[in-house]
């Protein structure tokens, strides 16, 4: 769980390097009053430097030497993780449903009907609060997630047409 926790830091911290590793939209942007960020080196160039700051702290003497020889044997392990996590954040966000899901943290919390369902989230997937603030409006991470207004009524709609 630490090397996990230094990674979610590390994404804190790196913001524009996060947004370039979670696919930073041009919608996203525009809204925020932004430019773009641009993956100029891939992918890999940022795993490498998580890596970094993962592993160059890390409980094993044998991975922290690796990691300041040649960090970038770690790249695909950290891929691998961020795909763990993303099978786990979905699988939480199943528990929320659709309209919970694209919801922000501070919203769920604050709702009667999501908050002890967002505390048993948070219990087994420490890093989901986290997860949810950069990943919850993209469906590439959060495909439970509908982009649909809340207070929008399709049935009715349709029936009228």
């Amino acid at each position: 769980a630490s090397r996990t926790d230094r990674l979610i830091k590390w994404c804190r911290t790196h913001e524009a390097e996060r947004k370039k590793l979670f696919s930073d939209s041009t919608q996203d942007a525009r809204e925020e009053g932004r430019s773009k960020q641009q993956l100029r080196h891939g992918k890999n160039h940022i795993y490498v430097e998580m890596a970094k700051a993962i592993f160059l702290h890390d409980e094993t003497d044998e991975f922290r030497s690796l990691a300041a020889m040649n960090p970038g044997v770690f790249a695909s392990s950290i891929r691998s993780r961020l795909d763990v996590l993303k099978t786990k954040y979905r699988k939480q966000n199943a528990l929320l449903g659709q309209t919970g899901a694209g919801c922000t943290y501070e919203d769920l919390l604050s709702n009667d009907k999501t908050k002890n369902i967002l505390a048993a989230i948070t219990k087994d997937f420490p890093w989901w609060a986290d997860l949810h603030g950069w990943w919850r409006t993209n469906p590439a991470y959060n495909n439970t997630f509908s982009a649909a207004d809340i207070g929008q009524d399709f049935a009715t709609r349709a029936v009228e047409l």
